[in-house]
Formats: C-alpha cells, structure tokens, sequence
C-alpha cells in the first residue's frame, strides 16, 4: 500500500520515492537517535486517546513528535522544537496520512512526510529511550 501511496505524490517518479525512502533507510541505520528525552510537544486536549506517541529523529536532522489516536487512523504530528501541531487522517490501514500541510506514509520503523514540497524521512528512537 505505501509504495501505492507514493505514486500520488505530486512531481515524483517511482524511481525517485524508491531511492528517497532506501536511502533513508541505509542512512538512519548508520545514525543512531540520540538518546536524550524529550518532553511531548502536543496538548493533552488534542490527543484524548493516545494509541502511541514516538518521537522521530530524521535524516536531514530535524524532529517530530507523532502521536496516533483514537483508531490509528489519525495522527498528530508537531515539528519540534515549536512547531504547529497538525493532524493528519487516512481513511484505512496502510493508506497515507493527510493533512492541510502534509502527508505522511509509514513504512516499518519509518515514516516519510512530505511538507511544503520536501521529503523527510524519519526513524522511531529505540524503546526506553
């Protein structure tokens, strides 16, 4: 379904979004997370329902903090440090997620956005971390 979902994104090429998200893959396995914690971004009202939160580390060094709620199919994101929250909804599992701003499909571990027309591609930090 994710390979399905890049398909739709505006001005790339399959063989593009196949290089972007491997070589996100090959790049955040050689940069691991840093360990430090970090508080959540996101206010208690906008997420009732938390299903998981996770902040993503990613490989052009900026980070967010995701939240799934309620079923799954809706996802907060907050682009630290004092970015916007904004929400993004997929209408089942596996399809991509989509916001005013952004997209995001997930992949593993990972999570590739698109905002403003860049792509970043983000990894989980590690359990307890």
């Amino acid at each position: 379904m994710g390979v399905r979902a890049l398909l739709h994104l505006p001005g790339l090429t399959i063989a593009r979004a196949g290089v972007v998200l491997v070589t996100g893959v090959v790049v955040g396995a050689c940069n691991p997370a840093p360990s430090e914690p970090a508080e959540p971004a996101h206010d208690k009202r906008l997420t009732p329902r938390l299903i998981a939160q996770r902040i993503m580390y990613c490989d052009d060094g900026t980070r967010a903090d995701v939240d799934f709620i309620d079923d799954g199919l809706k996802m907060a994101v907050t682009w630290l440090p004092k970015g916007r929250t904004e929400i993004l909804r997929a209408q089942r599992t596996g399809d991509e997620f989509r916001g005013d701003q952004s997209r995001a499909i997930v992949a593993g571990g990972a999570i590739a956005f698109m905002r403003r027309g860049k792509i970043h591609v983000c990894h989980r930090t590690p359990e307890g971390s």
